[in-house]
């Protein structure tokens, strides 16, 4: 991911500051209303791996949610800052009334749960559990989502891999240009899919040549899909050369920051890198997208001598899929 700040050895503020421009390419970019979504409803051009499209999943227990998308009007946020502001947000309130407590906030592109029209406000429940009113000018269409009771084997599990960025955008590039994001994250994709596949899980990508995908599409087809869990891998850029080392796991919603753990945990062991631990991320492809289970992973800094002779090994990749089928077996087991 290009212009990464440092993610370790900071703290407070300074470690704030360093996240919130790290992640403007990934929270920055104008929100559209979006329709009810379907299953694979006029998404196209999305590649599937061919062993995942002839399986059928094992049954589940099916339950049905109403979901509503955060939405503030584009002529009120600026996608080219760096820094947000409260325009990016909406606050739910305790009652329909204006002048109501301030129970939490919401960002736009976020996800919550329907629970009721009450005037010209819906309730909803944050992901934090918290209750309360918006206005329905910022909320989208109502949602039904199918939740799919949790898989307990490996033949039960569908996932799609996201690979970071693609065409005309690199991402980060390492000091000479000789090595960049877009081909390492196909790769990785690509390796990580296919040791799931051979494992029994459902395994669909965003993509799986060298083209450029928009964020939006890319949390729609996630939307769309509504795998159990969404992996968005990436590869690290900081601000200097060898400022930083290291992999780090980022997720947005609570349900995916246990799940994160595993996952941290499993990659630990397959990587030959600092692990940089799990952290809150605000980034658009885990944020606008209502699969719980949701991460995105930087698998190490380009700009890093250390990290740079490791990550462009040909078996890298391969550590990189071992951890995560780890981290799957392990969660399935639980």
């Amino acid at each position: 991911m290009k212009k990464k700040s440092g993610l370790i050895l900071i703290s407070g503020a300074v470690f704030a500051a360093a996240i919130f421009l790290g992640g403007a390419y990934y929270f920055n970019q104008r929100q559209e209303p979006q329709p009810e979504t379907t299953a694979h409803s006029g998404v196209t051009e999305w590649e599937s791996t061919e062993d995942s499209a002839a399986t059928e999943l094992t049954e589940r227990a099916v339950t049905m949610e109403k979901m509503v998308e955060v939405y503030v009007d584009p002529a009120l946020y600026d996608t080219n800052a760096v820094e947000e502001t409260a325009n990016d947000y909406v606050q739910v309130k305790q009652t329909t009334d204006p002048a109501s407590e301030v129970l939490t906030k919401l960002h736009r592109g976020e996800w919550a749960a329907y629970l009721e029209d009450a005037g010209d406000y819906v309730k909803v429940r944050a992901d934090s559990g918290k209750e309360g009113y918006i206005p329905k000018a910022n909320a989208g269409s109502v949602t039904e989502v199918a939740r799919r009771k949790k898989a307990t084997a490996l033949s039960q599990l569908s996932v799609v891999l996201d690979a970071g960025h693609g065409g005309i955008d690199t991402g980060a590039e390492s000091p000479d240009g000789s090595v960049n994001e877009k081909t390492l994250t196909l790769q990785t994709a690509q390796a990580v899919g296919k040791l799931l596949s051979e494992n029994g899980v459902d395994v669909t990508y965003t993509r799986n040549e060298d083209k450029l995908l928009a964020l939006k599409d890319v949390a729609a087809f996630s939307r769309n899909e509504n795998p159990d869990i969404f992996i968005s891998l990436h590869y690290d850029n900081f601000d200097y050369p060898n400022g930083m080392q290291g992999f780090t796991t980022y997720y947005y919603y609570q349900d995916a920051e246990k799940f994160g753990t595993l996952v941290s945990n499993a990659l630990a062991e397959t990587l030959p890198l600092f692990n940089n631990d799990v952290r809150f991320g605000n980034y658009y492809v885990i944020r606008e997208t209502y699969v719980p289970l949701s991460l995105l992973l930087e698998l190490g800094y380009v700009n890093s001598d250390h990290d740079l002779a490791e990550i462009t090994k040909n078996d890298y990749p391969d550590k990189v899929a071992k951890g995560i089928l780890a981290a799957l077996e392990a969660y399935v087991q639980q």
